[in-house]
């Protein structure tokens, strides 16, 4: 049987809706196999909580928070901007983040909340992230979807 490299050491992976669920879990996985990981949280208190859990139960380090709102374009823009100030590559993107509001709500830029989130947020970040990726190949961008009834 074939042995399987489960090493990260050296990858940089950016998760966002890292703070729980199943971006926490897959932070919490990467960090444990060596990868630098960039969360990416809308709140910094929840952030900054999930992150002291994530260093300590994987004895990493290599555990940085950026904040985002991903319901404004404004924002992922600012967060595209300030993820290139800090790194250089970007092996893995994980678009996790998502919102399931149960009574329609706007975005400040005047879109329905859970389409803005769901699915104009991931398109945005991976284009302005693109470059980064390709240059950083064998790179890979993972969408995790939701249902939400």
């Amino acid at each position: 049987m074939p042995t399987v490299n489960t090493s990260m050491q050296g990858k940089i992976c950016l998760i966002t809706g890292a703070n729980s669920g199943i971006g926490k879990a897959t932070a919490l996985g990467l960090a444990g196999m060596g990868a630098t990981v960039v969360m990416i949280c809308r709140d910094r208190a929840k952030g900054e909580e999930a992150q002291r859990e994530i260093k300590a139960q994987s004895s990493s380090d290599a555990v940085d928070l950026l904040v985002a709102d991903l319901s404004s374009q404004q924002s992922i823009r600012q967060l595209a901007e300030s993820f290139r100030q800090h790194y250089m590559h970007l092996h893995v993107l994980i678009n996790n983040a998502g919102s399931g509001a149960s009574q329609r709500r706007e975005t400040v830029d005047g879109l329905e909340l859970t389409f803005a989130v769901n699915h104009l947020a991931p398109f945005l970040l991976t284009n302005l992230l693109l470059d980064v990726l390709k240059n950083s190949a064998p790179a890979r961008i993972i969408e995790v979807s939701r249902a939400f009834l």
